[in-house]
């Protein structure tokens, strides 16, 4: 997992502020109609996910809570800091309203169905 350091600003004027952002390993599946992602964000609760779809880029961020509980101090730690970030280009038109998007055990599960358009279809022949 490739780790990316960027700088970002929060609003004009305020100082910039540098983020950890951790590249997930991912697998994206195909069929005829619809495209399956399924991301590993290790720690992230379905609560830290973002999916957004821009034109034809799917973004995806995920926020890792760490939190030392009440009582409790760290003597070792080597969970990965940092939050996750995907940028992912679609190359095939996707059905916006119909995308299903589910989180499990550090697993984020995305079905992209494919526009109506876009899908192999048979041609009859009269």
């Amino acid at each position: 997992m490739s780790t990316t350091q960027i700088d970002t600003t929060k609003s004009r004027g305020q100082e910039a502020e540098t983020r950890t952002w951790r590249r997930p390993h991912y697998d994206v599946l195909e069929n005829d109609e619809a495209f399956n992602v399924r991301v590993t964000m290790p720690g992230v609760s379905h609560d830290g996910v973002d999916v957004s779809i821009d034109g034809e880029m799917l973004s995806i961020t995920g926020t890792r809570a760490t939190a030392t509980p009440k009582g409790w101090h760290v003597l070792r730690s080597e969970l990965p800091e940092g939050d996750y970030h995907l940028n992912l280009r679609l190359n095939v038109a996707v059905d916006e309203a119909k995308i299903r998007a589910h989180v499990e055990d550090g697993i984020l599960d995305l079905t992209l169905p494919k526009a109506d358009w876009v899908k192999p279809r048979k041609i009859k022949i009269s």
